[in-house]
This record gives C-alpha cells, sequence and structure tokens, in this order.
C-alpha cells in the first residue's frame, strides 16, 4: 500500500484498505460496513476496539483519510457476512496474512526464550546507552564555560597579578599590572589552544583555574617588579 498510515496499532492488524483489495469491493463500501459493524458493537455494549481501530493515512495528494486497522477478530466478523467462494478466499487470505505477521513478531513462550529475549533486550538497552554517552562526551567535548565561569578565570586572574606585583595599591601595580595582565593572558590562551579565555572548554575549566592561580611571570618581569616598588620605597 503506497499511502502513508498515520497511526499503527500495537497489536497484529490488517489495514482496511488491504482487506477492501481482499474482498474485491471498494475502500469506501467497506467502511460503511464496518461503520455499521461499530454502531451494532456500542449499542450492544461490547468493544469496538477489539475488531475495529480507528486510523488515518496519507493519500497521493498529501490529503488525510480515514481507515481502519482490523485485528483477527475484525476479519472473522467481515468473513462471516461473506457467502460462498468470496468467503472461503477471504478467510484464506487474511489468516495466511496473519501467519506471516506472527512469524515477524514470534512471541517467546518457554522460559529459555524469555530468557533470551530478555538478554536480548539488555544488550541493545546497552548499546543505545553507550551510543547515548558517546553523544553526550562528544557534546561536552565541544561547549565553552558560560558567563559565570568566565568571571571567576577573571577574578582569578586579576587576584593573581595583584599577588605577584606586591599588591594593588603598589607603584609596581599602577606601572605594570597592564603589561603583566597582557602576559598572563597571552601564556593561558596558548597553553589551551585558544584564542580567548572566554572559548575555554568546560572540561578544562577545573585546570584552567590551577592554572591562573599559578600562573607567574618570567624572572625579567620579577626583577622589574623588585625594582620598581623597591625605588619608590628610596625615594621615600
Amino acid at each position: 500500500m503506497d499511502n502513508q498510515l498515520m497511526n499503527t496499532s500495537t497489536i497484529e492488524t490488517i489495514d482496511s484498505r488491504e482487506v477492501a483489495e481482499m474482498i474485491e469491493v471498494t475502500h469506501g463500501s467497506l467502511l460503511k460496513k464496518v461503520r455499521n459493524y461499530e454502531e451494532i458493537l456500542t449499542k450492544s455494549k461490547l468493544t469496538s476496539l477489539d475488531f475495529f481501530i480507528p486510523s488515518e493515512y496519507k493519500d497521493t495528494k498529501g490529503e488525510i483519510r480515514n481507515c481502519y486497522l482490523l485485528t483477527k477478530k475484525g476479519c472473522e466478523m467481515v468473513a462471516n457476512k461473506l457467502t460462498g467462494e468470496k468467503g472461503v478466499i477471504f478467510t484464506a487470505k487474511y489468516v495466511n496474512r496473519f501467519e506471516e505477521m506472527e512469524k515477524q513478531i514470534k512471541i517467546p513462550k518457554t522460559d529459555r526464550e524469555i530468557l533470551l529475549l530478555s538478554v536480548k533486550v539488555q544488550e541493545e538497552t546497552a548499546q543505545r546507552v553507550d551510543k547515548l554517552e558517546m553523544k553526550v562526551n562528544g557534546l561536552e567535548n565541544t561547549l565553552t564555560i558560560d558567563h559565570g565561569q568566565q568571571l571567576k578565570l577573571q577574578s582569578i586572574c586579576k587576584s593573581r597579578i595583584i599577588s605577584l606585583l606586591g599588591g594593588k595599591d603598589t607603584p609596581a601595580y599602577k606601572e605594570l599590572s597592564k603589561q603583566l595582565f597582557s602576559f598572563i593572558w597571552r601564556d593561558f590562551k596558548q597553553y589551551f589552544n585558544i584564542s580567548s579565555y572566554r572559548d575555554c572548554l568546560i572540561t578544562d575549566f577545573e585546570n584552567a583555574v590551577n592554572y591562573l592561580k599559578t600562573w607567574t611571570s618570567d624572572n625579567n618581569m620579577k626583577l622589574k617588579i623588585d625594582l620598581v616598588n623597591s625605588q619608590t620605597r628610596l625615594e621615600i
């Protein structure tokens, strides 16, 4: 059947369009009969869904059309209304059709079959979980730090620079802080191979924190810091 079925049942059924072909009537004619059967069953307080399940499909124009999914009971009801050779042929066709479906969806019966099915389901579930974990890990490896984490890196960097310059009120801080900020971020970006500290990966965040806390300037800068601070003290 070329037209796409919109709803499917969890139990074995045959599309009313296929049934109409089997009994050689138009689909519209079969729908009228099924609706009549539904009405009779409902009036008798019987569950029509045990026989006929309302469904829909898209026709070749993309429009939604009504159909039914007939259970084995539903097909038996239709077959009982047919007489002679036509009824026999339809019965043979729908019985064969349900046997085909049963082979495709084999329900485990023995304890061994149930156990094997359980193991298979567990293996398939484990494989899906592994794939999901791989996707999550892959996503984590591409996510960058959020605004709060960026602010934390800025704060740690500032504290480290103040410490290296001997305090925020020192002459070295006033004279050399901009240069030292430039150096620390230059080394940071080079170490983590990024163009901005904002591009730091979430997975690298803890390493980034430790890097900034322990970063130190080269020996020349240390000497320069000591010199600037000591000259000021001498002038005083």
